[in-house]
């Protein structure tokens, strides 16, 4: 059995998707309407409290809250509810940084903690065609689990790590945002139909997956990850393509980066 605490829009989508591939699953939120919701797509209702489950049976539990003080609140709970021994709790919440470089203050306990942000938004969950980005006690008690919720599982050297890659795709995700939309008002600037351009752009190099999520308004979620990232990290890099840096030196940065 799953347990999936926070039925919002990844949440709802991951727990759907469990359920799609025959899982057993347990809904938790406090929200009555997003209860209502998981009822109506699922026909399984959701509780309110991590108390209310009937734990026995319980493999793993998906942590899929907003706030890292939330999650904190759900690991703090789990201690007090009879979650079998070697269970698995995969948090996917977007922690703080330095909050998830510690998670390994949580080895001693009887079940086995994984951090799990996932990148590929609610379509990408009820696809099953998610991110995963692991550390952590993970073994092949995940294996299904892993093979029902993403395309790809990319197994990260310790905790902290899967949180940075997150932010750091998360990052990587606005520039290119909003790189596109610079390029849409100085289309029309230029006197062409951005419309156009767009057209031009799904099917040529300047293309991206930002770029078809472009008027999906979830993508405005991106500044919150951004700040919290700046947050942390500091001053982000400035990409100016007007002389200030110079292209090919940037570009070979990354390719030195990556040992190329």
């Amino acid at each position: 059995m799953k347990v999936v605490v926070g039925l919002g829009n990844i949440g709802i989508a991951m727990a759907q998707r469990l359920v799609a591939q025959g899982r057993e699953v347990i809904g938790v939120d406090l929200s009555p309407e997003r209860r209502a919701e998981w009822q109506e797509l699922t026909g399984l209702e959701a509780v309110t409290s991590l108390h209310e489950v009937p734990w026995a049976e319980v493999a793993h539990v998906l942590v899929v809250v907003r706030l890292t003080d939330q999650a904190e609140s759900v690991l703090k709970t789990l201690d007090s509810v009879p979650l079998p021994e070697g269970a698995g709790v995969l948090v996917s919440t977007t922690l703080d940084l330095d909050y998830a470089r510690g998670l390994g203050r949580y080895d001693d306990r009887p079940w086995r903690l994984i951090e799990m942000p996932v990148s590929g938004g609610a379509g990408g969950a009820r696809a099953g065609t998610l991110t995963l980005m692991l550390a952590g006690n993970h073994d092949d008690r995940e294996a299904d689990m892993f093979a029902d919720l993403g395309a790809v599982s990319v197994k990260l050297d310790e905790f902290g790590q899967p949180t940075l890659a997150k932010l750091l795709n998360n990052v990587s995700a606005a520039y290119t945002a909003v790189s596109y939309a610079e390029m849409m008002v100085l289309a029309e600037q230029a006197g062409m139909r951005p419309q156009l351009l767009r057209e031009v752009l799904r099917t040529s190099s300047g293309g991206s997956w930002m770029g078809e999520a472009f008027l999906n308004p979830s993508i405005d979620l991106l500044s919150k990850d951004v700040d919290l990232f700046r947050s942390q990290i500091g001053t982000l890099p400035v990409v100016d393509l007007n002389g200030a840096v110079d292209i090919l030196d940037r570009l070979r940065a990354g390719r030195t980066a990556l040992g190329q």
